[in-house]
């Protein structure tokens, strides 16, 4: 093909035709020009293609991550119900309300005082964000409902640790330093699996703390926690939800 171009300017040449010569010259470099756009737009496109494979890629582990997380919130929220009627249960014997059950009452405490604080499933935004490739997501409204997401979880926490202290300081430690912890989780076990009781708490030692006001104010306070991070679990919920949405429809783009 060159040396076809090359022969057909040659004769131009020779045959002294040199505005034809000018105008075919124009014409090749215009050629050239176009070849070379030409060329530019597939590169740009196959880059684009690329970058928008990865963008997908990186969509639908956030989506993965969001959806384990929605598992977990409602789990969270399961726990923390049980840990306020377990809460409600165990005050009226505080009170004198209601006849004491030295079984009951040890798995109600129980109950409350074992939990953890929620684990966020962010191994894709963090990634992204540790890399520096968050703009790799062109959807802006989903990187400002990710970050917006970091700032609840940060109040969660928050809230999560503010629960650790109250529980430390009126619950783990007068239980810790009261009730045979042995005896007190076998007791537990037993319940919880539906065996026949034969391990039995030290009453003197029940009785002990039923007469401690701080441990009854911990089950108060854990009550009132518990509510708050319920609130903040089914706020997170519907966050998540949304964001699995807005992703999905990024991906059907």
């Amino acid at each position: 093909m060159i040396k076809f171009f090359r022969q057909i300017r040659q004769n131009l040449i020779m045959e002294n035709k040199t505005s034809k010569y000018l105008k075919y010259a124009i014409g090749e470099i215009v050629l050239v020009v176009i070849g070379i756009l030409i060329a530019l737009q597939i590169n740009n496109w196959n880059e684009n293609r690329k970058a928008r494979n990865t963008e997908s890629t990186y969509l639908e582990n956030i989506s993965a991550d969001l959806q384990l997380n929605l598992s977990s919130l409602e789990n969270f929220i399961a726990e923390r119900e049980k840990s306020i009627e377990a809460s409600a249960n165990i005050l009226p014997y505080f009170d004198r309300t209601a006849p004491l059950d030295v079984n009951k009452f040890n798995k109600y405490c129980v109950t409350v005082m074992v939990w953890y604080p929620f684990e966020q499933h962010n191994n894709t935004y963090q990634e992204l964000l540790n890399s520096g490739k968050l703009n790799t997501l062109s959807n802006k409204a989903i990187k400002d409902q990710l970050q917006d997401m970091q700032t609840s979880f940060k109040r969660i926490a928050f809230v999560e640790n503010e629960m650790q202290q109250d529980f430390e300081s009126y619950l783990y430690d007068p239980f810790f330093t009261t009730i045979d912890l042995n005896s007190s989780l076998k007791n537990f076990e037993q319940q919880d699996t539906n065996q026949v009781i034969e391990t039995e708490l030290n009453i003197e030692q029940v009785t002990k703390l039923l007469n401690n006001q701080a441990f009854k104010n911990g089950f108060v306070l854990s009550s009132f926690n518990s509510k708050d991070l319920i609130s903040e679990y089914s706020k997170m919920i519907t966050t998540t939800k949304n964001l699995i949405n807005m992703i999905e429809n990024e991906l059907k783009q």
